[in-house]
């Protein structure tokens, strides 16, 4: 064999050697996107990954078929198609409901963690109280009033800042005065008062200086109970001040 002729079988060998590798090559990639194609498919479009339990935490006082009616999710669904900021906002439309989060858990389950409001005080509605949370929102009503929850009243023309002034004067106070409170009015923002136990009074004014008031009314009801003087007014309302009435 020719020098020529061996050099021409080495180009042929090696060109079938390059064929043979891109032709591997282009089976293995179409092997490879067919796969992912067919797992995406299984994942996305059927209900082979779908959604078979709705796990519910947190609701007490909703209940859990009411949270599982308003997620509205339908078994079967694609848990990775599943908008889970659509059934939390649907959650979240629930008077009671604070916040919810949605979380998928693969491969079969969608888990609602639920954060309910929590009372802070009641409203009188005729023959039944609404359940008002520290945000002044209305979640609920009851037909007895709740042990240890104070009444607050504050004028619908004053809206929600007077509502809420009153709300805050009730986290300010210190625990063992907040005990003794059975109603709260707030005849606007800046006019806040308590009504005690035993017939008392306290003239709390605005929201402002809230700590320095419920330090000052907690110290004067204290000296009260200890010397067995009744007082009916206690005014904190200029708390570097106050005055006491009986």
């Amino acid at each position: 064999m020719t020098a020529t002729a061996e050099i021409t079988d080495r180009l042929v060998a090696r060109g079938r050697a390059r064929r043979r590798t891109r032709l591997a090559v282009t089976v293995t990639a179409t092997v490879l996107v067919l796969l992912l194609a067919g797992a995406a498919w299984l994942v996305w479009r059927t209900s082979v990954l779908g959604v078979r339990t709705v796990e519910i935490h947190g609701a007490v006082r909703v209940g859990t078929d009411e949270v599982r009616t308003a997620a509205a999710i339908r078994p079967g669904t694609p848990l990775a198609r599943l908008d889970t900021g659509a059934v939390a906002a649907r959650i979240r439309r629930l008077p009671a409901v604070r916040s919810v989060t949605v979380d998928r858990q693969w491969p079969h389950t969608v888990s609602i963690v639920v954060h309910e409001r929590v009372p802070a005080a009641v409203e009188s509605r005729g023959e039944a109280f609404a359940l008002v949370d520290r945000t002044g929102t209305v979640f609920g009503t009851v037909a007895s009033r709740p042990a240890g929850l104070p009444l607050v009243s504050a004028p619908v023309d004053a809206g929600t800042p007077a509502l809420r002034a009153a709300l805050d004067v009730l986290d300010d106070l210190r625990p063992d005065v907040a005990r003794q409170v059975r109603t709260v009015r707030a005849g606007s923002p800046d006019d806040v008062e308590l009504a005690l136990t035993r017939h008392r009074t306290v003239i709390w004014g605005s929201p402002e200086q809230g700590a320095r008031k419920a330090a000052v009314l907690a110290v004067l009801v204290d000296h009260a109970a200890r010397n067995g003087a009744h007082v009916s007014v206690f005014d904190v309302s200029a708390p570097d001040a106050p005055t006491t009435r009986r």
